[in-house]
């Protein structure tokens, strides 16, 4: 009995959903300090914790993606013959940007 009432909330909630799972949420641990800024900042936008915690999570890993961005770019910069492959192919790539005849 309760297997079919299963499949039929199953069944109703993929055809509300557009058969697709609705947003399915958790439970992560925080320390109070951490929801309690999260609560405060709520509070100050009108956003709900769950979005500024995905804003936040998303912010970090542009942060990261950048950061990795600059640790390899420094290491091309101390790989003599790696700069000069990327001078070289920009040097090549000026002309054809300064090109605007077409």
């Amino acid at each position: 009995m309760i297997w079919q009432f299963s499949r039929a909330l199953i069944r109703r909630r993929f055809h509300l959903y557009g058969c697709r799972l609705p947003y399915v949420s958790t439970t992560m641990r925080v320390s109070e300090t951490t929801r309690r800024r999260f609560a405060k900042l709520a509070a100050a936008t009108g956003r709900p914790m769950t979005q500024l915690l995905d804003e936040a999570a998303d912010a970090l890993d542009r942060r990261l993606f950048y950061e990795q961005l600059s640790r390899r770019y420094a290491e091309l910069q101390n790989d003599p013959v790696a700069w000069a492959d990327i001078k070289a192919e920009r040097s090549a790539e000026s002309a054809a940007l300064r090109d605007r005849s077409s």
